[in-house]
C-alpha cells in the first residue's frame, strides 16, 4: 500500500508538472487566450498564443485563424504594423474569406486589414508577401476514395493517384469475379450432371468433379470478398504516398566505386 501511495504522489507530481496545455484541450487554449484579449491583458494573450503555436498542437483550421487573428490585432494596437501584417496573412492563407466583426474592431484595424486581403489578392506567388506562418491547406482524399472503392475495387486508389497499385487491384478482382462466375456456372453442370448419373459405377467420379467446382467457386468468391475488403480499407486508411520519386536508380556503390543498380517499388 505504502508503494502504491508513493506511485500515485509521483504521478500526481508529475502531472501537476507537464505544461498547461498538455492538460487542457485545444479548445480550453484558445478560449483561454480570447478572454486574456477581452480582458486587454495583451501579454498573456500573446505569450499563450506563441506557445500554443509553437506546440505544433493538431488545431482546427477555424482555431488557427483566430489565434493569429488574435495576434495581429495585438501587433497593431502594439503599433507592430509588420507583424500584424504578417499574422493576418497567416491568417488569410487558411481562411481567404475571412472578415472582420465591425463591431469589435476599429475603422482603422478594417482598413489595415481591408488593405492587405486585397493586396494580397493581387499579388502573384513570386510577390506574395510573406506570413508570420505559411498553411498550405491539402485536402485529405482519403473518404472519397474509399467511397470509390466500395463501388469497384482499386478505384479508390488510382483516385489518391496510386495508378500502378489501382489497376492491379482492379485486374485482380476483376479475374477473380469473372472466375468466380466461371466457376459457378461449371459447379452447376456437373452438380446436374451428378444428380443425373444412373451409373453406380460413375457416381463417385461425378460427385469428385462437382465438388472440386464446388470447392474452386468458394475460393475464388472468397478471394473476390477478400480483394474487395482489401481495396476498401486501404483506400480508407492508407495516405496517399507523396509524388515523386523514380523506381528504378542506377547509384554509385560508396566502398567498390562499381555502378549499383537499385530497384524502388512504390505502387
Amino acid at each position: 500500500m505504502r508503494a502504491f501511495g508513493i506511485t500515485v504522489l509521483v504521478l500526481c507530481m508529475a502531472s501537476s508538472a507537464l505544461p498547461a496545455h498538455a492538460q487542457q484541450t485545444r479548445a480550453t487554449v484558445v478560449e483561454e487566450i480570447r478572454q486574456a484579449y477581452e480582458r486587454l491583458d495583451y501579454a498573456e494573450a500573446e505569450a499563450k498564443a506563441h506557445e500554443a503555436l509553437a506546440t505544433n498542437a493538431d488545431f482546427t483550421v477555424d482555431q488557427l485563424v483566430e489565434i493569429h487573428t488574435l495576434l495581429a490585432l495585438i501587433a497593431f494596437s502594439d503599433n507592430r504594423e509588420a507583424e500584424a501584417r504578417a499574422q493576418f496573412l497567416s491568417a488569410l492563407t487558411l481562411n481567404p474569406d475571412l472578415e472582420l466583426d465591425p463591431l469589435l474592431v476599429s475603422p482603422k484595424i478594417l482598413t489595415f486589414f481591408d488593405e492587405i486581403k486585397r493586396s494580397r489578392q493581387r499579388a502573384t506567388p513570386e510577390e506574395d508577401p510573406a506570413a508570420a506562418i505559411r498553411y498550405v491547406r491539402v485536402e485529405d482524399p482519403r473518404a472519397a476514395a474509399a467511397m470509390r472503392s466500395l463501388l469497384l475495387p482499386g478505384w479508390g486508389q488510382q483516385y489518391k493517384g496510386q495508378k500502378t497499385k489501382g489497376w492491379i487491384l482492379t485486374g485482380l478482382w476483376g479475374l477473380a469475379a469473372a472466375g468466380t462466375a466461371a466457376a459457378h456456372l461449371r459447379r452447376n453442370r456437373t452438380r446436374d450432371a451428378y444428380l443425373a448419373e444412373n451409373n453406380p459405377d460413375l457416381v463417385p467420379a461425378r460427385y469428385d468433379t462437382f465438388n472440386t467446382w464446388h470447392k474452386v467457386r468458394n475460393n475464388l468468391a472468397l478471394a473476390t470478398a477478400l480483394l474487395w475488403a482489401y481495396s476498401y480499407f486501404d483506400a480508407l486508411l492508407v495516405r496517399p504516398a507523396p509524388p515523386g520519386g523514380r523506381r528504378l536508380r542506377l547509384t554509385a556503390d560508396p566502398f567498390t566505386a562499381h555502378p549499383r543498380l537499385s530497384l524502388r517499388l512504390r505502387f
